[in-house]
């Protein structure tokens, strides 16, 4: 079941995000227009975790969350949309995105690891998005995460929206970028098995089998 959480009241902004700010600060042309179009309804700016509004202080670079809400107009989003809102705002974002259904709205948190540029404070790097499944709007939602700070905070969100824990002694930022590699090497398997169903050489089915078998060993590798 996918997690919910009760914003605090104290972080309510309630305020609507014209796409066209989104486009001066990130850029864009028509492909991405076209999936904005094609798919979100509206974007508000729900709420703003910072000092203030959940009594945490900053901590490793997270000195501000926001809470983004989108209404789409069917029941996908394209991550380049996502991806791009990630870009022209610089804070990290959790996304509730929400669709229409038959008996009522339903919502699915998304995120993605967001962090400070090194090479450039000016600039994040952001990795992929992870998304919850969809619940009804009416579903309990559940209290903040505990943490000590806003990046403990951070942490505890998006880990709710993680398929693999953290290994022992492993950073937020470590953690984010071993999920990146799992999902690569994910799509890697993917993609050698779906070559594998296709290829009708025997010579060259056992030579992606083996390669599917190792891409295979590597994922385990990554998640266990």
């Amino acid at each position: 079941m996918s997690t919910l959480f009760a914003w605090p009241a104290a972080a309510k902004v309630e305020s609507r995000i014209p796409r066209d700010r989104l486009f001066r600060q990130a850029g864009g042309g028509k492909a991405i227009r076209a999936l904005y179009d094609a798919q979100v309804e509206r974007i508000d700016w729900a709420f703003k975790l910072f000092e203030r509004s959940v009594n945490l202080p900053p901590g490793g670079g997270v000195d501000e969350i926001e809470v983004f809400r989108l209404t789409l107009r069917s029941d996908r989003i394209d991550d380049r949309v996502l991806a791009h809102i990630d870009k022209a705002i610089p804070h990290p974002i959790l996304f509730e995105l929400v669709r229409h259904a038959p008996d009522g709205d339903e919502l699915m948190l998304a995120a993605a690891y967001k962090r400070r540029s090194e090479a450039d404070k000016a600039q994040a790097v952001t990795l992929e998005h992870w998304h919850g499944a969809w619940v009804a709007n009416t579903q309990a939602r559940a209290p903040l995460p505990q943490a000590a700070s806003l990046e403990g905070l951070y942490a505890g969100l998006l880990r709710s929206l993680w398929p693999h824990g953290p290994l022992e002694a492993e950073s937020l930022r470590a953690q984010a970028q071993r999920l990146s590699r799992i999902a690569a090497q994910g799509k890697a398997v993917e993609r050698l098995q779906l070559k594998l169903r296709r290829e009708g050489d025997f010579a060259r089915k056992t030579e992606i089998n083996r390669e599917l078998r190792a891409a295979q060993t590597a994922l385990r590798e990554l998640t266990e």
